[in-house]
């Protein structure tokens, strides 16, 4: 059950390799996978390099893989059928620790619950929306121009 009361834990004070995520929230979503590209809290990636849908676990192995192999950090996208809403995007602190603990998130995924131990969570993963602004399928407010701009001099 997932614990809403935690942090998403955000800045440079994060170190995957120590924390305790609860990323329960995730588990029932389908991903895809793609190399980063530029300003990694942006939803920018290599559109080459796009692969998926993957279930929970095989989207941690796939990003655990891709960190280990070719040291390239991974742009993974929440897929989701609804286009009215923004693509959602998980945050580079929660690709950090699954880049960090891909092996044991797979390990316990394929033991099931077998030894399942209560943990202690630290942080939630987080999850960012990308900027539709460009999306000619989203409503766009229109610009109203500002009366008081127009009638001042300069």
């Amino acid at each position: 059950m997932p614990n809403n009361n935690l942090p998403v834990k955000t800045g440079e004070d994060f170190v995957g390799e120590f924390e305790v995520m609860d990323l329960s929230t995730l588990k029932d979503s389908m991903f895809v996978v793609a190399v980063s590209n530029g300003d990694r809290s942006k939803c920018k990636f290599l559109a080459s390099t796009i692969h998926g849908p993957y279930t929970f676990f095989e989207m941690c192995e796939e990003v655990g893989m891709m960190f280990k192999e070719h040291q390239h950090h991974a742009k993974v996208t929440i897929l989701s059928k609804d286009s009215t809403k923004a693509p959602k995007f998980l945050d580079e602190n929660t690709i950090d620790y699954i880049e960090a603990k891909y092996v044991d998130i797979v390990t316990e995924g394929m033991l099931d619950g077998v030894f399942d131990e209560v943990k202690e969570y630290t942080c939630r993963a987080g999850v960012n929306e990308a900027d539709t602004s460009d999306d000619p399928r989203q409503p766009k407010t229109e610009d109203v121009p500002d009366v008081d701009k127009q009638n001042s001099l300069p």
